[in-house]
């Protein structure tokens, strides 16, 4: 029963660090106690089973939240310009084609190279404020006209 609760207690854990602040914990941790001290009463275990139980389920849930919120933040600490490589393409919200990437200028900016089309000979400058996810293209978070029209000249 105890490695039943500890299981469930890490799985809900790590269910609670994807959606809630850590005050949800709370509530959380007061509902698991009860019921586990309930449950292992009812099985007629004595009181330092219980005790037992009651830690490790309290600790445990505690412990889930936090190991997501740390894979969380390492995951979210590769920011879209680590992902980014040369050559990539530039697809807008819409999907449609932007550019192609020349290369990372700065911590902001991304420059476009020249030899698209749309960029008439002139390589451009997108923000990586514009990028909404990367995966084998870069996605911006708005339409491809939008970018177009705000994109600027490279100097």
């Amino acid at each position: 029963m105890v490695m039943t609760a500890v299981g469930i207690s890490a799985l809900i854990g790590v269910a609670l660090g994807q959606r809630f602040s850590v005050l949800i914990l709370i509530p959380t941790i007061t509902l698991a106690m009860v019921s586990a001290a309930i449950i292992e009463v009812a099985r007629g275990d004595e009181v330092w089973p219980v005790a037992l139980t009651i830690i490790l389920v309290a600790t445990v849930l505690q412990i889930g939240y936090l190991v997501w919120n740390i894979i969380r933040a390492v995951v979210e600490d590769l920011t879209p310009l680590t992902l980014i490589q040369k050559h990539m393409e530039v697809v807008g919200s819409d999907g449609i084609h932007v550019g192609t990437i020349d290369h990372t200028e700065s911590a902001d900016r991304i420059v476009l190279t020249g030899d698209d089309p749309k960029a008439r000979s002139k390589p451009h400058l997108i923000s990586v404020d514009w990028v909404d996810y990367v995966d084998s293209k870069v996605h911006l978070n708005m339409p491809s006209k939008k970018a177009i029209s705000e994109w600027r000249i490279a100097a």
